[in-house]
């Protein structure tokens, strides 16, 4: 993968989660909730704050048992496990759970789709490249980032929106830039989300043919003479076959001359600006040998050809198999997967020719969940959970995109093209951010900018310390907190229980629990 320097477009440096984010970008350092929390909550706040806890994930109790295996399903499948979603795992079982949200689009979304209607604040979504030329890039890219919060938390097809999240890490573009601003939305509409949960070969495919791919890599400036080997690299080493799939640079030099040629139709285009071009002019017409294989002499006209037999190539190489499924398995199980495990979700790859649906539930067997280790969430994931627990309403997403920002993953923000690092030593060093969001969020006096929640009727009729915790516990973590936290938090509602203030100071410290930050 070439570094920052090799590329022809410079990436910022990558982001370090142990390092103070520029002040524009921090939180508040100390709100005043947080400090009445580290006041009352020491132990909590100790544990927490402490990398070696984070890095321990939690024990579960009875993790093969049929009601904690569900509770994990349920926190695999969605961007945070909630009570109605628990209640429909209970009532579908574990297989009919998985097949339910693997056929997303028989899940009605009816009111998200009501929210992504909105022609005021989602205008952009819908529109072509030309279209967006006329409205500020900025924008385009915010109503994409925008769009992507609400379908997180709002979404039923939750397993859908963390597929979207697992592919746009694969096939990695960020959004910065002005024609990327504008790009990359188009990506993440006509490639990203219709292929998320269908076939791995037309998944590639669209993404070859992808103008946001094309300019990211730098493959529209490839032309025979003179090949630009970032795309070619890219697909061989993050795409397709891995680091260690077996190919030589030799290899990458000629998938590049393969693909000269593949651009996209520029700005003054008209109707045709922003879609994917063939450039015959450009195309080099010799012979090339890729991994063995001979891809003949070909007339200018026929040259796209040369491109298409390469991705055939890769598509049915056994390097690509393990390659995905270990990548898929990782995502869904944990980096611990079993080599046996990975080689079964590749032999499903192989026969069955690349179906998503048909590797996920290999994967996601109810032996191998059971086994699986517990996983890290990152940002995004911790911040879409917290907004998910309780009745939440966005009307602006502005401070939440600083916060996530400052805690190290703005949604299609990461420089380079191998995606947002998806294993605890990466995230585990940036505490303050993921602490501050749930207290923040349930602080009624500082809330977070645009988002508010309503914890009204949440705890009605709970008189009790210990039943307004098991209330947190089943809509947080399905009733799997560990002993330790609920006694601490038991403990900070004295002697008020009844306290409006702080039954919602109670939610946010949870959300900061060791615990919580695990799924």
């Amino acid at each position: 993968m070439p570094d920052a320097t090799v590329m022809g477009r410079a990436a910022p440096a990558l982001p370090n989660p142990t390092e103070a984010p520029p002040a524009e970008h921090r939180a508040p350092a100390d709100p005043p909730m947080a400090r009445r929390a580290l006041f009352r909550f020491g132990a909590l706040a100790a544990a927490w704050s402490s990398a070696k806890a984070m890095a321990t994930p939690p024990q579960v109790p009875a993790d093969v048992e049929p009601n904690s295996l569900l509770v994990r399903l349920v926190s695999r499948l969605t961007m945070g496990l909630t009570t109605e979603e628990l209640a429909l795992a209970n009532s579908l079982g574990y297989q009919g759970y998985l097949e339910y949200h693997l056929n997303h689009t028989a899940i009605a979304d009816t009111a998200l789709d009501t929210m992504l209607a909105d022609q005021v604040r989602f205008s952009t979504l819908p529109m072509t490249y030309e279209q967006m030329l006329q409205v500020a890039a900025g924008q385009v890219a915010n109503e994409c980032i925008e769009a992507a919060v609400f379908r997180n938390v709002f979404s039923k097809r939750q397993f859908f929106e963390r597929m979207v999240e697992f592919w746009s890490d694969h096939f990695n573009i960020d959004i910065a830039g002005e024609r990327t601003s504008r790009l990359k939305p188009i990506d993440d509409r006509d490639v990203i989300r219709p292929g998320a949960l269908g076939n791995f070969r037309t998944l590639l495919d669209a993404s070859a043919h992808s103008p946001a791919m094309l300019y990211y890599l730098n493959n529209d400036i490839s032309v025979a003479g003179n090949p630009n080997e970032n795309y070619a690299r890219e697909l061989l080493e993050l795409h397709t076959m891995g680091a260690d799939g077996g190919y030589s640079q030799q290899d990458v030099a000629e998938v590049a001359r393969c693909f000269t040629g593949w651009t996209f139709w520029r700005d003054a285009s008209g109707a045709t600006a922003g879609t994917f071009r063939y450039n015959q002019v450009v195309h080099d017409t010799g012979q090339k040998v890729v991994l063995g294989h001979v891809i003949p002499a070909r007339s200018a006209a026929a040259g796209i050809q040369d491109g298409l037999d390469v991705l055939n190539i890769l598509l049915d190489h056994p390097s690509t198999a393990n390659y995905v499924s270990k990548k898929l398995c990782s995502w869904l199980l944990g980096r611990s997967t079993p080599q046996a495990t990975i080689s079964a979700v590749a032999g499903v790859y192989a026969a069955s020719a690349g179906d998503i649906k048909a590797m996920i539930r290999e994967a996601l067997s109810a032996n191998n969940l059971a086994a699986a280790e517990m996983k890290f969430k990152r940002p995004w994931h911790l911040f879409i959970h917290c907004m998910r627990v309780v009745p939440t309403t966005i009307t602006n997403t502005s401070q939440l995109r600083s916060r996530l920002i400052t805690a190290g993953q703005p949604r299609f923000g990461w420089p380079t093209p191998d995606g947002y690092p998806d294993h605890v030593d990466y995230w585990v060093g940036n505490i303050m951010p993921r602490w501050n969001f749930g207290a923040d969020l349930m602080n009624s006096n500082q809330p977070i900018g645009g988002i508010s929640v309503n914890t009204t009727g949440y705890f009605a009729g709970l008189t009790t310390a210990p039943q307004v915790v098991g209330r947190v516990n089943d809509a947080l973590e399905g009733g799997e907190m560990p002993q330790g936290e609920r006694t601490l938090l038991e403990n900070y509602l004295q002697p008020t229980p009844t306290s409006v203030t702080q039954q919602r100071e109670v939610l946010g410290l949870a959300m900061s629990s060791p615990s919580f930050q695990w799924y």
